[in-house]
C-alpha cells in the first residue's frame, strides 16, 4: 500500500470514521443544539437529536448549562463525566465526555466526543472467556445494530467533517491493513509528541508507539476477525521513549469480508495508574 503521509482522510473515510464510530460524536451550535450526531451518540441518548428538542440530555452537577459555561471559558475539556438521560427517562447512561468549542458568538461550534462508561473490555485477556453479555461486548453490538440517526454525518458535511477531525479532542487514527498509520489527526500526533516531526510516526508502523509488542501483535493477528478494541488501558510511547497510558476504542471499516482500514479513538486515561490491560493469542507475557 502507497500512503501519502501528508493528506487528509478522504471525505468518505471521514463519513465512516464519525458516523461508525464506537464512541458517541455529536456537533452541537453554542447553546447545545444538535446539528449532527452518529449513532452511537443515538445510543447513549436513547433516541435522535432531532427527536429530543434538538438538545444534548445531560443530568447531574456537569448538567448541559454547565458545560456550556466551562468551554465558554476554557474552550475544551476532557474526560468529564456526565449521565445522559433518554426523553422519557428511563434509560441513563454514564459516559465521559470531552468537547472542545470553535468560532465565535453565532458562528460558534462544539465538537463532542462521549466514550461510555463500562466496567469490560475488548478483547479479553487469553486467560479468560470473551462474554457475550458483556457490559463492553454489548456495547458494540448494539451500536453496530443501531440505524444511522436522521442528523448522520453525510457528504453535505465535509467542511464542518474535516474541522472535527482537525481540532477533535480526542486523538484519531486509521490504520491500514499491513499496520501503517494510514492518518492521524493533530491529537493523535500530539498525544505521542510527533508534532515537531509527524512524518516520523504518521506513514510509519503503528508499532513505534505500542509499548507492549505482544499486545500489539496481539491485536495485528485479530484482523481478519474484524475484532472491536472497546475501553482498552494500553500504554502508547511517547517520541522520546516514555509511556503514555492510553483508553483505546477502535473498530475496523470491512466491506464484503475485507477489512480497509482502522478506526480508532484513543483516550488520555483518567485513571493512568491503574493497571494496564494484558492479552495475548500467542500465549506470550504482557
Amino acid at each position: 500500500m502507497t500512503v501519502d503521509k501528508h493528506s487528509a482522510p478522504t471525505i468518505e473515510q471521514l463519513i465512516d470514521v464519525v458516523g461508525n464510530s464506537s464512541v458517541g460524536i455529536t456537533l452541537t451550535d453554542r447553546t447545545g443544539a444538535v446539528l449532527l450526531h452518529n449513532k452511537a451518540q443515538s445510543v447513549l441518548m436513547d433516541g435522535e437529536g432531532d427527536h429530543l428538542g434538538g438538545r444534548v440530555l445531560v443530568d447531574g452537577v456537569d448538567g448541559l448549562s454547565s458545560l456550556l459555561a466551562r468551554l465558554e471559558k476554557a474552550g475544551r475539556f476532557e474526560n468529564v463525566r456526565v449521565t445522559y438521560r433518554s426523553a422519557d427517562g428511563r434509560q441513563e447512561r454514564a459516559a465521559a465526555v470531552n468537547a472542545v468549542a470553535t468560532g465565535s458568538g453565532d458562528q460558534t461550534r462544539i465538537h463532542w466526543v462521549s466514550r461510555p462508561e463500562l466496567g469490560e473490555r475488548l478483547p479479553v485477556s487469553n486467560t479468560s472467556n470473551e462474554d457475550p453479555t458483556s457490559d463492553a461486548a454489548t456495547w458494540i453490538r448494539t451500536v453496530n445494530e443501531r440505524e444511522h440517526p436522521t442528523l448522520a454525518p453525510t457528504k453535505e458535511h465535509e467542511s464542518v467533517l474535516r474541522e472535527f477531525y482537525e481540532l477533535a479532542p480526542v486523538a484519531i487514527h486509521l490504520i491500514g491493513a499491513n499496520g501503517t498509520v494510514m492518518h492521524a489527526n493533530p491529537a493523535d500526533v500530539a498525544l505521542v509528541e510527533y508534532t515537531s516531526s509527524p512524518s516520523e510516526y504518521v506513514g510509519g508502523h503503528i508499532r513505534k508507539i505500542y509499548e507492549d509488542q505482544g499486545l500489539l501483535d496481539d491485536f495485528l493477528a485479530r484482523w481478519d476477525e474484524d475484532s472491536p478494541i472497546i475501553n482498552f488501558r494500553a500504554n502508547f510511547v511517547t517520541r522520546d521513549g516514555a509511556p503514555k497510558p492510553v483508553l483505546i476504542f477502535s473498530t475496523a471499516q470491512a466491506s464484503g469480508g475485507n477489512v480497509s482500514n482502522t478506526r480508532c479513538f484513543v483516550f488520555n486515561d483518567p485513571e493512568p495508574q491503574r493497571a494496564r490491560d494484558a492479552v495475548s493469542a500467542f500465549g506470550w507475557p504482557a
